[in-house]
């Protein structure tokens, strides 16, 4: 435990660090069509991570949409005592090593998410966005395999909008979507 709370620390106090350097305008990168509007850069999240089998996410897309110190922070599992938090380099690792397990398993690791319902709250450059969401092994599969909520924080720098982190959880028996959050 202690050794997962060193690790912890150490990797809240570089995401601080970094969170408190500034990029001058000239070193960002250039204009990007996928956070034109909040509907564009949402768009292009669930596009950057669906993939057939065999391929994996569209990692250059997903990199021109999270801000450098964006994070991805996947439901806990009942194991871990604590949330893992990843920027999109640390999920680019998740996502290989959890295909490689799948193929060794003889499984498909195509994984296409779609947006099925969203609530969003904004105010100035800020929004929150809580975006239920469907994951199939194909596009048109009648069921999807799994289902849960992302919760994404987006931020605009007076220029484009930027995903700063997605937090998600699945759908489970004893942890439904409320129907607030359900497609309608």
């Amino acid at each position: 435990m202690r050794k997962v709370l060193s690790a912890a620390v150490l990797l809240f106090a570089a995401f601080a660090a970094a969170a408190q350097t500034s990029v001058p305008r000239s070193a960002a990168p250039p204009a990007n069509p996928d956070g034109a509007s909040v509907d564009a850069i949402l768009a292009a999240l669930y596009d950057s991570v669906s993939h057939p089998d065999g391929a994996e996410p569209n990692w250059t897309k997903m990199r021109g949409i999270f801000l450098p110190v964006g994070m991805l922070i996947p439901p806990k599992r009942a194991n871990q005592d604590m949330f893992t938090v990843l920027d999109v380099d640390g999920f680019r690792d998740r996502v290989r090593e959890g295909a490689a397990n799948l193929k060794k398993e003889g499984k498909t690791s195509a994984f296409f998410e779609k947006e099925v319902a969203r609530k969003l709250d904004c105010f100035g450059n800020v929004c929150q966005a809580f975006s239920t969401y469907e994951g199939r092994h194909a596009p048109a599969d009648e069921k999807p395999f799994v289902s849960g909520i992302n919760s994404i924080q987006l931020v605009n720098d007076g220029q484009r909008w930027w995903v700063a982190s997605v937090v998600w959880d699945t759908e489970r028996p004893n942890n439904p979507i409320p129907a607030e959050y359900q497609k309608k």
